[in-house]
């Protein structure tokens, strides 16, 4: 697949997406989660290094999307919602491309699984 890479609107929603963690950042870092905050905004830029195999940048699109989204909705009462709209802006980020749309079974499962982790955590904590 020489020749061939990711369109520049996804690859400007990703780094936008990369960009709106800062603030995020900035409100988690000073207080005792920063570890958790690091460690959920890492994986953020992963699809940027990807942007020769546009394949492989939805998919990882997709996959860091959710697993932002998930933490999102589990951390909620840590402030994690933060990371809400940079989940939301890689997920669109990868259903951008038409030659590298995923199935509709990855949009299920992508916004199925934070909904899942959310209730299986929220049910079997007890507040």
């Amino acid at each position: 697949m020489a020749g061939r890479s990711v369109r520049t609107g996804q690859s400007v929603l990703v780094f936008i997406a990369a960009a709106a963690t800062i603030p995020a950042l900035a409100i988690g870092l000073p207080t005792g989660l920063a570890p958790i905050f690091l460690l959920v905004t890492a994986p953020v830029a992963v699809p940027l290094l990807l942007r020769d195999e546009p394949r492989l940048f939805a998919r990882a699109s997709m996959i860091v999307g959710t697993i932002l989204l998930a933490a999102a909705v589990v951390g909620f009462l840590l402030g994690l919602f933060l990371f809400v709209p940079t989940a939301l802006m890689l997920l669109a980020a990868a259903y951008l491309d038409p030659r590298t749309r995923p199935s509709v079974l990855w949009g299920i499962a992508a916004l199925g699984a934070p909904v899942a982790c959310g209730l299986a955590f929220y049910c079997t904590y007890d507040f």
